[in-house]
């Protein structure tokens, strides 16, 4: 089978992730150039949604695991559901390793699904790691009546969305094209936060991109008290977050093919919260980043942290972040080409 990445793309994805082990002497420079710096993490979001929260809760530990103990900040950059960020980070932002982001796992595909607007090459950024696997879903408003993703096979409900590239998006664009839901997209929010505001009001019925990790710390109230209402998730098993009467999305394939096209389309959002930063960053630098990635993700501190706010804290390092990405990415041609459909908007 053909896969929809080159020999020569790998090899360039393999050289960019590749970091030399530092010698004392290089780790004495990398500390020499940190010290007094300021690391920014760019969040391609609003403030208050999910990428937001993941890369503050980062934010807050990674500099006392970096050599030289560099100040971190964190930059909103909203925009294109996250391609604002990520351009910027590829094509304008330093690249000597004071610069990372943290990417919905959907945008690393972009490129080799023929996006325009992704101008940045998946394979020539170094990964960090995932900062937790979580688990999808969709939930909807307990006053819109709706109970379970199979209720909109008859009636029209409003999704609210950032960008049409963004997850909140392409999860209601894929439900709507595989299975004929009757999903109305609204994109233009600036973040999960203003979406889920939307709901309150009345002004949209659902949103998708939410996470167990969501379910349980910042919404776990309006989640007990049936304001909002899990109607599909994503996860490879299902979720206590979500309970079991909430459908898996690939329990409703009708049939292999369109199993392996679920699959490709939410899988990937396992990885959900990974980090990189952009070519060119000298190798001895990301090496640097990624030890302090792994060491912040495990410090006591950020655990606690994460706790404090009943966030789900599964890591991965950044070669099990890339070969996830990896074995994604080697999927068979026509499964993307249906894909590159399903994820779009709908036509009228």
């Amino acid at each position: 089978m053909k896969n929809i990445f080159s020999r020569a793309g790998a090899a360039a994805m393999t050289i960019a992730a590749g970091a030399a082990l530092a010698s004392p002497a290089a780790a004495d420079e990398v500390a020499d150039f940190y010290k007094g710096k300021t690391v920014t993490i760019l969040i391609g979001f609003g403030v208050g949604g999910g990428v937001d929260t993941f890369g503050r809760l980062l934010g807050r530990h990674l500099g006392a695991a970096m050599p030289g103990k560099p100040s971190v900040i964190v930059q909103n950059m909203p925009g294109g559901g996250g391609f604002k960020s990520t351009n910027y980070l590829f094509n304008a932002g330093p690249k000597d390793g004071t610069y990372i982001t943290v990417m919905l796992p959907s945008n690393a595909i972009e490129p080799l699904m023929g996006n325009p607007g992704a101008k940045w090459d998946t394979f020539k950024l170094s990964w960090l790691g995932n900062l937790t696997r979580d688990f999808g879903s969709c939930v909807a408003s307990g006053r819109s009546g709706i109970k379970s993703i199979t209720d909109t096979a008859a009636r029209q409900a409003i999704v609210g969305a950032t960008g049409p590239s963004a997850l909140t998006a392409q999860q209601p664009y894929a439900l709507a094209n595989i299975f004929g839901y009757k999903l109305k997209v609204i994109t233009g929010y600036k973040g999960t936060r203003e979406i889920w505001n939307t709901l309150e009001k009345g002004e949209a019925d659902i949103a998708c991109a939410f996470w167990a990790s969501i379910a349980m710390g910042p919404q776990k109230a309006a989640m007990e008290s049936g304001q909002l209402v899990p109607i599909v998730q994503f996860g490879s098993k299902k979720h206590p977050a979500y309970g079991d009467s909430t459908p898996l999305v690939y329990d409703l394939a009708r049939d292999d093919d369109e199993r392996k096209l679920l699959r490709f389309v939410f899988g990937l959002a396992e990885i959900t919260r990974p980090f990189a930063a952009p070519p060119g960053v000298p190798a001895a630098r990301v090496d640097a980043l990624r030890k302090a990635f792994w060491a912040a993700a495990h410090s006591d501190g950020l655990k606690a942290d994460a706790a404090k706010q009943k966030l789900i804290v599964d890591p991965m390092d950044w070669k099990e972040t890339e070969q996830a990405f990896r074995d994604v990415l080697s999927t068979p041609k026509a499964i993307v080409d249906k894909a590159k459909v399903a994820i779009r908007k709908p036509k009228d």
